[in-house]
């Protein structure tokens, strides 16, 4: 990249996501109280209780992100480890660049909250690119703390003034290809982002039923005097799951649309804006 100029705006992502930190805070905890809280036979396994720190432990170091830069020819996109060792692009030139625009993302984790997924996930925002050849990515800026169910991070305000600033000196909008939205629809589509993901009531229904169907599934088999064994254990418990697994499948589903929607509106007010349609 020493061919491109100096970076217009750097910026240094978390080292690690809050998600990451908690998974192994967590298993940390657990495997150093293993010796208290469970028999000596169980305890360390030749090691293997040792494995899913190690595992996690591993896979942060993996998603060590890079540096996003943003530089009068291009933008440098972050990039975790992995897909560094993959080679996978990271430089994209401006030119390559069709729009540029706020885009919304969700935080890793926030589809796990029964009230997030009420209210709408965990979003933020970051820089939309679609790029000439049909392609798109978001570049996130996530902060450390997480304060409100949507925001504008103090690392997005910046890089996106960055941009605004490098595109002035290019003399290019942000936006150059965008679809023309009436009024009506433009309302129609603030209508539907404001909307709640999921109802209450089916929050609670899919979240407060599982226990009802492990609890009903232990009297059924007692009161027919079946054998609780662990097949049928596993049975009740993948049967439990199935309510909160598809309701978090449904709410991401749902708040990646609202996503596409917000990013259209984004593109179409970058358009008035500027004075393009």
């Amino acid at each position: 990249m020493d061919n491109c100029g100096a970076p217009v705006f750097e910026y240094a992502p978390l080292p690690m996501s809050p998600m990451t930190v908690a998974e192994l805070l967590l298993l940390a905890v657990v495997t150093l109280a293993a010796p208290v809280a469970l028999p000596s036979e169980f305890w360390p396994l030749g090691g293997v209780c040792f494995l899913p720190l190690l595992a996690v432990a591993a896979w942060a170091v993996l998603q060590s992100p890079s540096r996003t830069r943003i530089r009068a020819s291009g933008i440098e996109v972050s990039l975790p480890l992995w897909r560094r060792l993959l080679r996978q692009r990271a430089w994209f030139p401006w030119s390559d660049v069709r729009n540029v625009y706020p885009a919304s993302y969700e935080l890793a984790g926030s589809a796990l909250s029964p009230f997030a997924s009420s209210a709408g996930t965990l979003v933020h925002t970051g820089l939309g690119l679609e790029m000439a050849d049909g392609g798109h990515l978001v570049v996130k800026f996530t902060p450390g703390s997480i304060r409100r169910f949507r925001a504008e991070s103090p690392g997005y305000t910046y890089a996106m003034e960055a941009v605004r600033t490098v595109f002035r000196h290019l003399g290019r909008p942000l936006v150059t290809d965008a679809r023309a939205y009436t009024d009506a629809e433009v309302l129609a589509m603030h209508e539907e982002a404001r909307r709640p993901l999921i109802g209450m009531g089916t929050i609670v229904f899919a979240f407060f039923l599982p226990p009802t169907i492990v609890a009903l599934g232990t009297l059924a088999a007692g009161a027919l005097g079946l054998a609780a064994d662990l097949t049928f254990l596993l049975a009740v418990v993948a049967l439990a799951a199935i309510p909160p697994l598809a309701s978090m499948q449904f709410t991401l589903g749902k708040s990646r649309r609202r996503n596409r929607i917000l990013g259209e509106l984004a593109k179409h007010e970058e358009t008035m804006r500027t004075g393009g349609a």
